[in-house]
């Protein structure tokens, strides 16, 4: 039995401590208990060593107790009396410190993250400690890593956007010991002191950024922040467009340094060391020559791993080659599961939350993918005696049949991480990487690093090489490019289940194994044609997997296109607006998408709306409502029309001389969706069952506008009410108290809703008392951003709903609110309770 788990001695312990650090993570708060488990397993393996008895699960127990507790500092943290952290969301502070991280630099803005020293208020200043991020606007000097900075501003505590299934960034955040970001602009900062800190880091930061420097010399193009990506592992100067050209092409993967770029340093230095060692007579006395080379490998190995800022890819890259060069040195057999096991065991012993970091997960599953799948895939021209048929021309297509099968294992291996953390999947990822991967792993890569180590002795020399690496990877810019343009090149994905994700892996696993005959058989026994132990067992697994993602699918089926029920969910976009309405029979309608002044900044549509319904398995937006065209309702629906498959919009037709409405209405153009004018609009629709009510602004409100200044853009909101039985919910936009009038006006009793969704976020100027009488709510729904600097909810809409009696819920403080009805009743959910 022990025999059979410790195989592969590492694997089993490093699974056991990684479910160690998501249990640690997903039910934080035992500590005790952990560390009371960890003291007697330690005791009983001691005690049955010593009584020389097999431990058997001991060491399984043993490091899931010491993985849960290896993640607590991170997601249960002990802060100090003075951590900058008791100084959040108070007022503004001076605050000193200095940049910990290489400095990213955008259009008209920087980001890092500073190690705080000291705050002053009232003139009065005392240090402290902790990180936060830092974004810098405006045009001014350039910052780098290592600068010592003063600032005024406020410090606040970082927020999550709470939907369901939405990303927690705030964790991912906490796992970099951040808690809190600063917004500054270039007037309110002086810079102290450049290149403050000493020691190894920062002599690799200026190393990192003299190369940089000496990239940007080759000339101007894409190829320099491509460059700078391969050689030191800065994407920070990649387009927005070329990274989405990478990743439609399926070759995202080659802009992070891993194995490729640790391997051909390590060949390099290896053949260097062993030319060199080779004069010396003493080690070549003693056959030392390649074990001496072996050694000094090392060294560049990890100087490298180093100046390319040492990401899990690379580390793992880095660990891996280190171990493959001691089983050479050590003359032992080197078994690339365990050595991948060993790595990622390094990495998680190091830094727990890399489990959690999508590079980690991606890097281990591609090369896990690879390392089985080739272990179970024969060349079909090699013959059962192993021997090769044609030596000359086999031999290529040999080499050719497993490159190719190494992407198609590392594609298929990560395709279900890719879809849930990207949602897209490259059709022409193979074809691509048969293609791109050669050219820039084996002549962009390689004259790249070899300016590197050249830089030191000859710039002119390393310039040289890096203006020929720009050259060819300009060549190969095209091809990319080429295929990223075809219109079928990637496709937007919903988000996979975790359960779809495991079934994945399992199936993927029992399909390799379904023709696999294992060539290890008992001692003393010949290998026996035909089916191998494991057949069997596989082939029911297949079975099984089948029909789990069958049930899958028909509960999805179920809850996408088959349900009689009406579900609102009011979406957590801060301050703005957004709601999703799914009809009986699957019937989408998206009112408003929140969005912030500049897409560029952070797209709502992208970051917020689009996950929340790829979570929900919603690719198809049958009906998209703007309410108006103000930013905070529009730009979260530049996205969706862009990438969803949007057939109409319903509008007022009111135009707004923004790039927002522009990039609005050039992806309806695109993408030809339907788009009526308002008259046609205007009234009532009756959709599976579901009455929507479009009942303002009135069909002349234009006409009107030139004559009466109060019908600004707020006022002249689309108002939609949807009805579902007993039960309906009013949607009003940013009308204000006189279009609150001529809105009752106009509608009369049919204002009645059980749900009305706040008129302009709770503003002042809206819910007048008339008109929460003539709407006569039970549930109020505040959408707005938290702790917002427009004041939203004013004290005095809130206390004019909490007269009427009202159920008042916000999304800044319960995030987003899920309600379903069936007609007669209404269920309401948020997806934070207890507040």
């Amino acid at each position: 039995m022990t025999d059979n788990v410790y195989f592969r001695p590492v694997v089993p312990l490093l699974l056991s401590m990684i479910s160690g650090i998501a249990a640690g993570s997903w039910f934080s708060g035992h500590a005790v208990c952990a560390y009371l488990v960890t003291c007697v397993f330690i005791c009983l393996i001691l005690n049955s060593i010593y009584r020389n008895k097999n431990v058997v699960f001991l060491p399984l127990i043993l490091f899931f107790a010491l993985g849960y507790l290896s993640i607590q500092s991170w997601v249960v943290p002990n802060f100090p009396p003075n951590h900058v952290i008791h100084y959040f969301d108070t007022h503004s502070w001076k605050v000193a410190g200095v940049i910990d991280t290489p400095v990213a630099t955008y259009s008209h803005r920087q980001k890092f993250i500073l190690r705080t020293e000291t705050l002053e208020w009232n003139k009065k200043s005392f240090p402290v400690t902790g990180k936060i991020r830092v974004t810098v606007s405006g045009r001014g000097f350039k910052l780098s890593m290592g600068d010592r900075i003063v600032f005024s501003g406020r410090m606040k505590s970082i927020k999550n956007f709470n939907n369901p299934g939405g990303f927690d960034y705030k964790r991912y955040m906490a796992f970099r010991k951040v808690f809190g970001t600063a917004y500054v602009s270039t007037q309110k900062l002086t810079l102290f002191k450049r290149n403050s800190e000493t020691g190894i880091s920062m002599i690799i930061a200026n190393a990192r950024r003299k190369i940089s420097d000496l990239i940007d010399q080759t000339g101007q193009g894409q190829e320099q922040g491509v460059l700078k990506a391969l050689i030191v592992g800065n994407r920070n100067s990649i387009s927005k467009d070329l990274r989405e050209a990478f990743n439609r092409a399926g070759i995202g993967h080659l802009l992070a340094i891993s194995g490729l770029h640790i391997g051909i340093v390590a060949t390099a230095a290896f053949l260097f060391f062993k030319y060199l060692l080779s004069h010396i007579k003493l080690l070549l006395w003693h056959a030392w020559t390649k074990k001496g080379a072996v050694i000094l490998s090392v060294i560049p190995v990890f100087v490298y791993g180093m100046l390319s800022g040492m990401s899990p890819s690379t580390q793992r890259a880095v660990i891996m080659v280190t171990v493959f060069l001691m089983a050479f040195l050590f003359e032992r057999e080197h078994d690339p599961m365990n050595t991948l096991a060993v790595a990622a065991l390094l990495i998680l012993v190091v830094h727990p939350p890399s489990l959690f970091s999508i590079s980690f997960q991606l890097s281990f599953t591609a090369v896990l993918a690879i390392i089985y799948g080739l272990s179970r895939v024969q060349s079909p021209w090699v013959s059962e005696s192993g021997g090769i048929k044609k030596p000359k021309r086999i031999k290529v297509a040999t080499k050719l049949f497993y490159f190719f099968m190494a992407s198609f294992f590392a594609i298929l291996g990560t395709m279900p991480l890719a879809m849930f953390y990207f949602n897209q999947i490259s059709l022409v990822g193979l074809l691509a990487n048969f293609i791109i991967v050669p050219l820039i792993g084996f002549v962009v890569v390689p004259l790249g690093l070899l300016a590197v180590f050249l830089y030191p002795l000859t710039v002119s020399v390393a310039l040289g090489c890096l203006k020929t690496g720009a050259f060819v990877l300009s060549q190969a810019i095209g091809v990319i490019n080429f295929f990223a343009d075809l219109p079928f090149a990637a496709v937007k994905t919903v988000t996979p289940s975790y359960f779809e994700i495991c079934c994945f892996y399992v199936l993927f696993w029992a399909i390799l194994n379904l023709r696999y005959v294992s060539l290890k058989t008992p001692a003393g026994q010949d290998k026996v044609p035909g089916k191998s132990f494991i057949q069997k067992p596989a082939a029911i697994i297949v079975l099984l997997a089948m029909l789990a993602l069958s049930a899958d699918a028909c509960f999805w089926l179920n809850n996408r296109f088959w349900h009689d029920d009406l579900r609102v969910t009011m979406i957590d976009v801060g301050h703005g607006s957004a709601a999703l309405l799914e009809l009986p029979k699957g019937y989408n309608i998206l009112i408003d998408g929140g969005g912030f002044s500049d897409n560029s900044v952070f797209d709502i549509g992208a970051r917020i709306i689009a996950p929340f319904l790829w979570q929900k398995k919603i690719k198809t937006v049958d009906t998209l409502v703007l309410s108006h065209p103000n930013s905070d309702h529009l730009n979260g629906l530049i996205y969706i029309a862009e990438h969803f498959n949007v057939k109409n919009v319903w509008t007022n037709n009111e135009t707004a001389n923004t790039l927002g409405y522009k990039k609005f209405m050039e992806a309806v153009k695109k993408n030809r969706i339907h788009m009526p004018e308002y008259k046609e609009v205007a009234g009532i629709h009756d959709i599976n069952g579901v009455r929507l009510d479009i009942c303002y602004p009135s069909l002349d409100f234009i006409k009107k506008r030139k004559l009466e200044r109060w019908r600004n853009v707020n006022n002249n909101s689309l108002v939609l009410k949807a009805s579902f039985g007993a039960e309906s919910f009013l949607f009003p936009g940013d009308i204000e108290t006189r279009a609150e009038y001529e809105l009752a006006a106009i509608a009369g009793d049919k204002l009645k809703s059980t749900v009305l969704l706040a008129p302009h976020h709770g503003s002042k100027t809206s819910s007048s008392k008339m008109f929460i009488e003539k709407v006569n709510p039970e549930v109020i729904i505040i959408s707005s951003g938290r702790k917002s600097r427009f004041g939203f909810p004013h004290p005095s809409v809130l206390k004019r709903y909490k007269e009427k009696g009202c159920r008042i819920l916000g999304t800044a403080r319960n995030g987003a609110v899920s309600m379903s009805t069936d007609g007669q009743t209404l269920m309401i959910k948020p997806t934070i309770t207890g507040i």
